[in-house]
């Protein structure tokens, strides 16, 4: 009898470790182990990568680099376009050529050609300046190679001399010495007064030009250029071309465009001459 008693308390005592050791087994793991997949069970599906909404519209998942992107969500690239100048010089006929070197030639109202004549000192030009700076000498230098390399004719010397005693001489003097340049209308090249903002920058006389030596940056090289070319026969302007050099309105432009420079091939090519009428300049240059 008490051999069943302690077989019987055996059984309740193992019992119960096999109870208490299910239950640690069960804290420890968090709950029931999970039953294991079935052996042709499918695998699981990929998780899609997770698309982000941003201010502009939809930003797109990022993916390996063998996966691909639905074009829906791509913006499409943006052609790389260039900005069209304000003169499209690619676009210029030759007839429109032509007219922007009668404008140049003739626009102020002159009768004749007035550019240089190519027999005097066999077409060579020196061009000399007082009380310069720095700066305008190297601007005066590449004038004229832009002039020599369109020039059938006459050549700028690209040594500009620093004195007095050029064929151009240019002169820098102070704002209210520009008063005191009287204009003689009577002289063979037409003279002017250059203004720009209601100052005035340049006067230009027959072989010599008075710069304003208050002026700066743009402006000053704008108003050297421009009066250069004047005393070379460019007494015109033109109000078709902002971007030229020889624009009527007040502008700072300092590169000669591709018009500008057709313009100088024509005046100082070898059929045209100093004092030369609209009609004559017309017939040689094919104007119709």
């Amino acid at each position: 009898m008490n051999l069943e008693r302690m077989k019987t308390g055996w059984a309740f005592l193992l019992t119960g470790i096999f109870i208490i050791a299910v239950g640690l087994a069960w804290i420890i793991t968090g709950g029931t182990a999970p039953e294991p997949a079935p052996a042709n069970s499918p695998a699981p599906a990929a998780t899609l990568p997770q698309i982000t909404a941003t201010p502009f519209g939809v930003s797109a998942p990022e993916v390996t680099p063998a996966a691909t992107t639905s074009p829906s969500l791509m913006a499409p690239a943006s052609p790389t376009t260039e900005i069209p100048a304000a003169q499209a010089t690619a676009q210029l006929s030759s007839d429109d050529i032509k007219m922007h070197f009668m404008d140049l030639a003739y626009g102020a109202g002159n009768a004749y050609l007035e550019r240089w004549n190519a027999t005097e000192n066999n077409g060579r030009i020196i061009i000399s300046v007082t009380a310069n700076n720095d700066a305008d000498i190297p601007l005066l230098e590449t004038a004229a190679r832009e002039f020599n390399s369109m020039s059938q004719t006459n050549q700028l010397s690209e040594q500009i001399k620093e004195g007095e005693n050029g064929n151009i001489a240019i002169k820098f003097i102070s704002e209210k010495g520009m008063d005191g340049i009287a204009l003689n209308t009577s002289e063979d090249l037409t003279n002017r007064e250059f203004r720009l903002d209601g100052v005035t920058a340049a006067k230009t006389t027959h072989g010599t030009i008075y710069i304003n030596t208050n002026l700066n940056g743009d402006v000053r090289n704008h108003t050297i250029v421009r009066s250069l070319f004047y005393e070379l026969g460019f007494v015109g302007d033109t109000q078709k071309y902002p971007d030229s050099v020889f624009y009527g309105e007040d502008n700072t432009n300092v590169n000669l465009t591709y018009a500008d420079l057709k313009a100088i091939g024509i005046m100082y090519g070898t059929g045209l001459t100093h004092g030369m009428s609209v009609s004559d300049v017309e017939r040689v240059v094919y104007i119709r």
